[in-house]
């Protein structure tokens, strides 16, 4: 069966590209006289999430005296200042309007629906924001055009990478379609983290067991159905409590949280039960500590199976539907983790899983291993695509010392995908 093609290639397209290359060649040439030595990357960062996606690729490229790092936003709720203050990530913050005119020799975004579009040509690079299977990230057809844009796709899996394929998104001769993994989970197992430093900065009790509630951003998700009730329940477990939420449920618009302004809401439950709310964008660091993730449907689930710990799924039918989930991966979800339908069945679940922790595990590691693909090495393998898009040598200390097997293209994989 050929493949779709959905790249929107005409006569008209074919005549106008070269009119433009041609245009555009000129810019280069021009740029690189300036300045030959130096190659500037534009970060876009669609909100916090987005840099915890890309820091770990940013702190190996920032050491490159060759690179020169520029930050914006276009996002509505978030700005740049706001989502890169206190990220102590090194680079000129500026406006989409401060960075229109500006020659950038590489583009770096993590969400397809949230970007700067240049006018003069740039490389672009995107990273995947999650593995979950959400908004039909899986294979996005209706956004054919913008992922034909992007010169290299970092994919996480074989699975996404696979279907894009199939859906005829990617072009499977071609480099674009790289095989990397998922940078923001290296940490988990790469022995980085220390479990009682963090607990120790976040004024955890090391004695007691750790339940985090990390559901994903809905007005159907579990938080807006159950939330509160489902906080008291862990609270009574005499346990410490992590209630991590996504950046998108304190956007007080309805279509994220449901008109609910949770930040204040959680403050309130904070003082009168001692839970411990989540300030930092990037999960990984209360994962590490949490004995047990009660969810929904996020990928923060997914991210905590490589710890091979219980994962317990608030079971939320509207959601599936509102947030089209492939089913493909809720039965993933499912499968490697307790369901529970409303919040009087959590207590006896909590019981069970922390008596039988191993149960699922089996599972829980299968899932991990496939949707992450050779995960602790990704940041490196990402920051060599970096360096192959941008024409670079990539320097001693991203290779001395560290066996990292370059980003696969499509046609060097097989489709070995979890079923």
């Amino acid at each position: 069966m050929p493949v779709r093609n959905l790249f929107h290639d005409t006569l008209y397209r074919r005549a106008r590209r070269a009119v433009l290359d041609t245009g555009h060649r000129l810019d280069d040439r021009l740029t690189r006289l300036r300045r030959p030595r130096c190659r500037r990357i534009l970060f876009e960062a669609a909100s916090p999430l987005s840099v915890a996606i890309f820091r770990p690729v940013f702190d190996l490229l920032r050491r490159d005296p060759q690179v020169d790092f520029w930050l914006t936003s276009s996002d509505a709720r978030w700005n740049a200042h706001d989502i890169f203050e206190h990220t102590g990530m090194t680079g000129r913050v500026v406006t989409p309007r401060e960075a229109y005119w500006h020659k950038f020799d590489l583009y770096v975004n993590t969400d397809f629906w949230n970007m700067t579009w240049l006018p003069r040509r740039t490389r672009r690079v995107h990273m995947f924001h999650g593995v979950a299977g959400k908004y039909d990230l899986d294979a996005p057809t209706r956004l054919a055009p913008t992922v034909a844009t992007f010169d290299r796709l970092c994919f996480p899996n074989r699975d996404r990478l696979h279907r894009y394929v199939e859906a005829g998104l990617v072009d499977p001769d071609a480099a674009t379609a790289a095989l990397v993994g998922y940078p923001k989970v290296d940490c988990l197992v790469d022995g980085s983290l220390d479990r009682t430093r963090i607990l120790e900065t976040l004024g955890l009790d090391g004695g007691r067991p750790t339940l985090m509630y990390a559901p994903t951003w809905s007005p159907n998700s579990s938080l807006n159905e159950m939330g509160d009730g489902i906080i008291r329940a862990l609270v009574r477990q005499g346990a410490n409590v992590i209630v991590k939420l996504h950046d998108r449920s304190y956007d007080t618009a309805v279509r994220a949280s449901g008109g609910i302004n949770w930040r204040l809401h959680l403050d309130r439950l904070a003082r009168e039960h001692g839970i411990h709310v989540a300030a930092g964008a990037d999960a990984s660091p209360y994962l590490f500590v949490a004995d047990a993730l009660i969810t929904d449907h996020s990928s923060v689930a997914f991210e905590y199976m490589l710890l091979d710990r219980p994962v317990i799924v608030m079971e939320c039918p509207p959601l599936a539907r509102h947030a089209r989930i492939s089913p493909h991966k809720l039965g993933l979800m499912r499968d490697a983790a307790d369901t529970v339908r409303e919040v009087g069945e959590l207590p006896p679940v909590l019981e069970q899983v922390r008596g039988e922790p191993w149960r699922h595990s089996e599972r829980r590691r299968a899932v991990a291993a496939a949707l992450f693909f050779d995960a602790g090495h990704a940041a490196r393998r990402a920051a060599g695509v970096f360096y192959d898009v941008l024409e670079l040598a990539q320097p001693a200390y991203l290779t001395d010392g560290v066996a990292v097997a370059a980003a696969a293209p499509f046609h060097t994989l097989k489709p070995e995908l979890l079923n």
